[in-house]
């Protein structure tokens, strides 16, 4: 390739990337904006849910295979 394609590719690239970032920082401002505390305490419960029904499915794995190996 030639170098002036090659400075016009990296120019143009630099372009889209500024376009990215500032799309990605127009989201998160309007995620932040729309976010709600109940809507974080409903996360945060199922979150504790899900990790509970981890915890719980891991003890009766290791419940089985201690059954199996015993």
């Amino acid at each position: 390739m030639s170098p002036d394609l090659v400075h016009q590719l990296e120019t143009m690239l630099a372009r889209i990337e500024e376009r990215v970032k500032g799309i990605q920082d127009d989201i998160k401002e309007i995620n932040l904006a729309r976010r709600c505390h109940t809507h974080t305490e409903k996360i945060r419960t199922l979150e504790r849910l899900v990790w509970g029904c981890l915890a719980g499915l891991t003890g009766l794995g290791m419940r089985l295979l201690y059954e199996i190996l015993g």
